[in-house]
């Protein structure tokens, strides 16, 4: 197992990193992902010692989309709906990319505060939105990420079709410049505590093999 680790950091960093990418980072969830479905993921790679745990920890947490909790949206995070959720606040805080399901006909269950403070400065947003049934509701539960500020990336879509110029709005909107009132530090930067922290990820997301 020493020979074989020693081998594996012999190859440049470059190649080392796609061999992270194939191992821990999934297509991005959808409502088009099947019921069940288990992302082929290797979070045991994370196990083999200290240096390939900090190299690969950020793809499986950086690079992943996780899907946001409908009412504490950057708490309790999941790879996907059938997988426990990330619990550890230093694991969250390196999640840079979500995705977040709204229904337009329902009562968010969090505030146009809250969706701020969660999402702003990240890397990615996806807010995938979607009715009972056409032209059933408003625009209200989007209203609420109006006062998102940062993100690199965001796209909304689904049940969207009757405010095309409010949605293209929204979206450039939430990736302008963030303003001074706005506070992203409540995600928290703790860094990784050391080697045994991964026992708790484990726990934490239950990712399978």
């Amino acid at each position: 197992m020493a020979n074989n680790c020693l081998a594996f950091l012999a190859f440049p960093g470059e190649i080392r990193n796609i061999l992270y990418s194939l191992l821990l980072v999934v297509p991005p969830p959808s409502t088009t992902t099947a019921l069940g479905e288990t992302p082929h993921i290797h979070p045991e790679i994370l196990r083999v010692n200290r240096q390939i745990y900090y190299e690969a920890l950020p793809f499986l947490y950086a690079q992943n989309t996780f899907i946001a909790h409908p009412v504490r949206l950057y708490r309790f995070p999941q790879l996907r709906r059938w997988i426990d959720p990330v619990l550890a606040p230093h694991l969250i805080a390196l999640i840079r990319r979500y995705h977040v399901f709204v229904r337009l006909e329902c009562d968010a269950g969090f505030s146009a505060e809250a969706a701020r403070d969660a999402f702003s400065g990240v890397e990615e947003l996806t807010v995938e939105v979607f009715q009972s049934q056409f032209k059933g509701s408003g625009n209200g539960v989007l209203r609420l990420f109006e006062g998102v500020r940062g993100v690199r990336r965001a796209r909304v879509f689904g049940s969207i079709g009757e405010w095309p110029e409010y949605v293209a709005w929204l979206q450039s909107t939430m990736m302008s410049n963030e303003g001074s009132d706005l506070s992203v530090g409540s995600r928290g930067s703790k860094g990784v505590d050391g080697l045994e922290t991964f026992s708790h990820m484990l726990e934490s997301v239950q990712l399978a093999a």
